[in-house]
Order: C-alpha cells, then sequence, then structure tokens
C-alpha cells in the first residue's frame, strides 16, 4: 500500500485538531447554558500515524481423518410367540328351506284289483316319487257311475293338480274332463279312449296333455291276425271268444277289431261267448265251464289273459287243452311262459308298465310346463306289431303278472 507523506499528515492532523476544538467549544456554549462543568480539550495525539498491521498468514487446517466407526453388530431379532389361531366363530345353522308343496295326483283306477293296472300303478309311483308327486287312487270297481261320482267329487274338493283316468265310459267322460280342465287341473288318460274313434291313440278331448293306450279296436285286429295264423291249416276252424266284460267300449272295440279281420276267412266260426270280468284266472275257469255247455268241442279259443288262464285249467281237466289252440292277449308271465312252452299258441303283447310310467312322466311334463305328450301307442316299436309267437317269443319281456 503507497505510503502517504509525513507533511501531509501533519497538516490533515492539524485540521482535525481545530475541528474538534470547534465541536468542543459549541459543546461547552451548551454546558453553559445548562450550567454544566467544562470539559477539557483532548491532548493532540502524535502526528506520526501508526503503520496498519498486515494480516497474519493463517495455516490452513489440516482435514481430520475420520473416526473409524464400528459397524454395529446386527441385533438379534427377538423371539415373538406365535399368536394362538383364534377358534371360528360358532355359526348358527340356516334353518332348513321348506320343500315346495309335491303335486297332488287323484288317480281314478277302473278296478284297484285289476292285475294289469297294478303294474301301471307301480309305474307311476316310481315316477312320482322322483318328482315331488303325490298320488290317491280312486277304485271305481268297474261301475262307471261310481267312477262319475269320484270324478266329480275330486274337481270339487279344489285339492287336486291333475288327473289320471282309466275312463269307463268313453265319451261320457268327456263333461267331466272339461270340468276338471276349466277347474285349472291337467288331465291325462290312461289305457282306454275318450272319444269317438277307437282306432286312434291321439286325444279326442281338447286340452288333455295325453293319452297312453294302444287303440283297442287296432288290438283287436291284431287279435284278428293271431286268429287267423292259428286256424290257418283248420276249415272248419271253431272259435270261442271270452270277452273282459262285453258291453265295455274297450272289449266291443277289440272284437269289432277282430271281426274285421277274420270276416275275410269264411273257415272261421265264432260258436261262443263268455265274460271273464278281467279278475284273474277265476273268471275264465267260470266262463269256459259254462261254454263246454253249449260248445263241448272248439278250435281256438281268444281272450284276455287273464281269462285264458282260467280256460287252460278247465280244458286241461276236461283233457281237452291238446286240442284248442290258445290266443291271449296283454303278454303276461302267464302268457309268455306258455308261448314258450308251447301250451299257448300265442298272444297280443301288452305293455302295462310302460302305459302308466308314460302317462306320469307326461302329467309331470304339464306340471312343469313341458310339451304335451298327445297320442302315445306303447306297442308301436314292438317287433312283429306285438304279435308274440313261438318264433319270437325270446324278443318278449312281460311286465306284469297275469
Amino acid at each position: 500500500m503507497a505510503r502517504i507523506p509525513r507533511r501531509r499528515l501533519s497538516l490533515i492532523w492539524l485540521a482535525l485538531v481545530a475541528v474538534f476544538a470547534l465541536v468542543a467549544a459549541s459543546c461547552g456554549d451548551d454546558d453553559g447554558a445548562s450550567g454544566g462543568e467544562t470539559t477539557e480539550a483532548p491532548a493532540v495525539a502524535d502526528d506520526t500515524a501508526p503503520e496498519p498491521a498486515e494480516p497474519e498468514e493463517m495455516d490452513e487446517p489440516e482435514p481430520a481423518e475420520p473416526e473409524e466407526m464400528d459397524e454395529p453388530e446386527p441385533a438379534e431379532p427377538e423371539e415373538m410367540d406365535e399368536p394362538e389361531p383364534a377358534e371360528p366363530e360358532e355359526m348358527d345353522e340356516p334353518e332348513p328351506v321348506d320343500a315346495a308343496e309335491p303335486f297332488q295326483v287323484a288317480y281314478l283306477s277302473a278296478s284297484s284289483a285289476n292285475t294289469w293296472l297294478l303294474s301301471s300303478r307301480l309305474e307311476m309311483e316310481a315316477v312320482a316319487a322322483a318328482s315331488n308327486v303325490e298320488i290317491t287312487e280312486f277304485d271305481a270297481q268297474f261301475d262307471p257311475g261310481l267312477q262319475t261320482t269320484q270324478f266329480q267329487d275330486v274337481i270339487a274338493s279344489g285339492t287336486y293338480d291333475g288327473v289320471i283316468l282309466v275312463a269307463l265310459t268313453g265319451i261320457a267322460m268327456a263333461p267331466d274332463i272339461a270340468a276338471a280342465l276349466e277347474a285349472g287341473m291337467e288331465v291325462v288318460i290312461l289305457n282306454q279312449v275318450v272319444g269317438e274313434d277307437y282306432s286312434t291313440s291321439e286325444p279326442q278331448v281338447p286340452g288333455v296333455s295325453a293319452n297312453v293306450m294302444a287303440a283297442p279296436f287296432v288290438n283287436g285286429r291284431r287279435l284278428g291276425e293271431l286268429t287267423v295264423q292259428a286256424c290257418a291249416d283248420m276249415d272248419p276252424c271253431e272259435v270261442v271268444y271270452i270277452y273282459g266284460i262285453k258291453g265295455l267300449p274297450i272289449d266291443d272295440a277289440a272284437r269289432a277289431g277282430l271281426d274285421e279281420v277274420i270276416a275275410g276267412h269264411p273257415a272261421i266260426t265264432i260258436v261262443a261267448e263268455g265274460e271273464g270280468q278281467y279278475l284273474g284266472p277265476e273268471g275264465g275257469i267260470n266262463a269256459t265251464q259254462d261254454i263246454l255247455q253249449v260248445a263241448p268241442d272248439f278250435d281256438v279259443l281268444v281272450g284276455a289273459d287273464q281269462s285264458v288262464q282260467g280256460a287252460e285249467i278247465v280244458l286241461a281237466d276236461e283233457g281237452k287243452l291238446d286240442q284248442v289252440r290258445l290266443v291271449g292277449w296283454g303278454g303276461s308271465v302267464p302268457a309268455i311262459e306258455g308261448i314258450a312252452a308251447g301250451r299257448w299258441f300265442g298272444g297280443v303283447f301288452g305293455a302295462p308298465g310302460d302305459e302308466g310310467r308314460i302317462a306320469m312322466e307326461a302329467m309331470v311334463s304339464a306340471f312343469t310346463g313341458g310339451p304335451d305328450f298327445g297320442g302315445v301307442d306303447p306297442l308301436a316299436d314292438l317287433p312283429d306289431n306285438g304279435l308274440v309267437t313261438a318264433d319270437n317269443v325270446h324278443l318278449f319281456t312281460p311286465q306284469w303278472d297275469g
């Protein structure tokens, strides 16, 4: 730094002293005015100004080496007690949901004692048990008037959702069927025709869900065909015919079918008639005994299986069994066994079990919004149109005991 000349410094200091003196005088006047003491003037300093000290050089501190830190040892994890599993809360068991109410079906049977219809009922019950359906059977005992009363009571009760009907009076049941349908019931016809046409299985009353049966006129024709076969090597050929119940529409239609077929065979003649009542061999026994009183000799006997069983017993007792060819209608156990053994000439097969099963299946379909079954002939797909002989008997399995 450049030095200031001493002479100039002296002049500067003198100027400063003068200035201080003026200031001091001014202050003294103030103090006099206020009555204070006079302040002495400061001594004049040496005119030699001290040289400013040069700044000392500072040693830069050496950077401190970082202290070595001991790495902390990892802490051992504290052992935690495993929590005990919480016991599941007990849940209240849900209350059982009420099952749907079963459908109620009235089964209007022609006869509870009839073994054919018993087979049908057993199959109906099997389907009903698997389909939430309860069956109540009404036994008409082959009494048309009683069946009409039962039908009308069923409708009036308001208890039943459906009716399975084995009609004893054919078309005469149509008004009661219409009343049942009007009451909101489903109707299935089993084993019988309700209408004017006995040659079809189709329902003939509007609104019926199904009609399950082999049309009786068609079955009568089948009987006629077997009769022709049985008489093939005989001329003349005298035939005995045993009705189930003469005057019953199904029986009259079957006889009409047989008559139509044999009408083209002049050698064949019906020489006597009987009535077996569809109640087992006893009816056939009584009918055959009566027939033998008026026609002791004949060549062929035709009738329902139950009647033919009874006839076989009587003819065997009379020593005439080898002289008479037996033709049954029903395909029962005795019929199939008799044909296989050669004691019976043949028979028209029957499927009462299939009829009952199909009838209840049709009813369940109606209850659950399924299709109507319409007309169902359970024999439609049988071998040889359902005609059983020694040649094909092995193809048939009986569905009822006869």
